[in-house]
């Protein structure tokens, strides 16, 4: 089923010091720490997301529950994984692997469970997102996300974390998020967090409640982000008042709640992406409506960002300084680069 590749400390620990031994450097003390950090790896062709974050749900849970010789019950229950056949999609399959918690004549058992269509709208209907977080709450979220602010995600398993990151970044499409991702940031590599967390860039990282308890308070100190607790449904605003208040209209806002509201009386989560496509594309339109009569110049036509701003505040006041950011972020430029547009801004 799946091609497994395992790294323990010890190889790591000996190609860093054929490393430093060539280079004649030292180990810092970062480093140091790195060859404490265990890694395993799943290398598939197969797009199973959730089945992955099961796997890795297990082995975080064999990890916590053993005091010694984790690792070789770890590389059993990997090595069971790999060596069956994978299930056909919307069925599942029971691995049987060598257990320390389970007497000698007994095996340990985990049902792995295939998905069904395996594309990036299949996560919502897993994240189960209207479920997760009030509606007010999830539009602060998207909104954040549209603009390219600061994220930092808190919940209480590795499967549900990542499922919901997923699902969220899904939902920008056909903006496609392109800052910094990290689904889950281990306290492994907290000699980093506070470099990753203060990154002038921005991101989208999410950490295992577990994990964040231990990271000291400073270190989130002046870091303009936007903290999601998932598992109590609520955010802690780190960022300036600029980006605090920097949010659509309230006509746009009720629009959007009345649709949110539809999609979870008739619990269709995927209708979502339709919700936040049409939101997004009624934005992305006036771009293609100014660009109409508009001569190409290098293969590129050219618009103006001001008079882009005044046809929003045309058509949906309140709403163009929120359409202003979102076409000043990375994630706009590499759309317009594809529509062939480049955006100008007067002097």
């Amino acid at each position: 089923m799946l091609n497994l590749e395992t790294v323990a400390r010890s190889g790591t620990e000996a190609s860093v010091t054929q490393s430093t031994k060539s280079t004649g450097h030292k180990l810092t003390r970062v480093q140091k720490k790195l060859l404490n950090i265990r890694v395993w790896c799943i290398v598939t062709k197969i797009h199973c997301f959730d089945t992955f974050s099961a796997i890795f749900d297990k082995i975080h849970n064999i990890r916590r529950e053993n005091l010694c010789n984790t690792d070789t019950e770890v590389f059993s229950f990997l090595k069971a994984v790999g060596e069956n056949a994978a299930p056909l999609p919307d069925n599942s399959v029971t691995i049987q692997y060598v257990s320390k918690l389970h007497d000698d004549n007994k095996m340990g058992k985990f049902e792995l469970k295939r998905p069904g269509p395996e594309d990036r709208i299949h996560l919502l209907k897993y994240a189960d997102i209207l479920s997760t977080m009030p509606k007010d709450m999830l539009i602060t979220i998207m909104i954040a996300l549209f603009t390219e602010s600061k994220l930092l995600f808190l919940d209480k398993t590795l499967s549900s974390l990542t499922c919901t990151l997923h699902a969220l970044t899904s939902l920008l499409h056909p903006l496609s998020w392109e800052g910094v991702y990290i689904p889950m940031l281990s306290v492994g590599v907290r000699a980093q967090v506070r470099e990753l967390v203060l990154s002038p860039a921005p991101y989208v990282i999410g950490m295992l409640k577990d994990d964040y308890s231990k990271v000291r308070e400073h270190e989130l100190k002046d870091t303009s982000v936007l903290v999601i607790d998932l598992t109590k449904k609520r955010m802690s605003d780190l960022r300036d008042d600029e980006a605090i208040h920097l949010t659509i209209s309230e006509a746009s806002k009720k629009d959007l709640k009345s649709k949110l509201r539809e999609v979870k009386q008739k619990n269709d989560q995927l209708k979502q992406c339709e919700v936040w496509g049409g939101f997004i594309d009624s934005f992305l339109s006036y771009v293609k409506d100014l660009t109409s009569d508009t001569a190409t110049r290098n293969g590129f036509r050219e618009i103006n960002l001001e008079a882009y701003t005044e046809k929003v505040k045309s058509n949906r006041e309140g709403d163009e300084n929120f359409a202003a950011q979102v076409m000043s972020t990375q994630m706009s430029q590499m759309w317009l680069q594809k529509q062939r547009i480049s955006l100008s801004r007067s002097n």
